[in-house]
């Protein structure tokens, strides 16, 4: 189960988000949009650009996004799943672990990227230092 300590921003779940874990955090009073029921075929950067119109912490197994994030245009929240055991139970221990753990105003301004032993988040001012 997903619970959070309160985070007041919605979750943008790229389509390499299993169903299962979009439910989960839906099941959790959490404000999702689903990707797939807006457009498969949109671009990283469209995703980027209906996460910071809308104020969204982007879920994604796109390593593309740790590359885009790079560019100060596209710098927004970002959370990029790279486990190596990517079944969705296992997907949710890590980001329950995650969002249980960390601070919500550091993801809000940081790309944080979840892998097997730790997830780090880098935010944007020390990236465009």
């Amino acid at each position: 189960m997903i619970k959070c300590h309160g985070f007041s921003r919605g979750y943008l779940p790229d389509v390499n988000i299993p169903q299962s874990v979009i439910s989960e955090l839906e099941r959790n009073n959490h404000n999702v949009v689903d990707v797939k029921k807006i457009n498969l075929k949109a671009p990283d950067t469209r995703l980027i650009q209906i996460a910071r119109d809308e104020k969204r912490i982007i879920l994604t197994r796109d390593k593309d996004f740790i590359v885009l994030t790079q560019f100060p245009k596209y710098q927004i929240p970002v959370i990029v799943i790279r486990l190596a055991n990517q079944t969705p139970q296992h997907i949710l221990e890590h980001l329950n672990e995650l969002l249980n753990n960390q601070e919500e105003k550091i993801l809000q301004e940081s790309l944080t990227i979840i892998k097997e032993e730790s997830a780090n988040s880098y935010p944007y001012k020390e990236l465009s230092s």
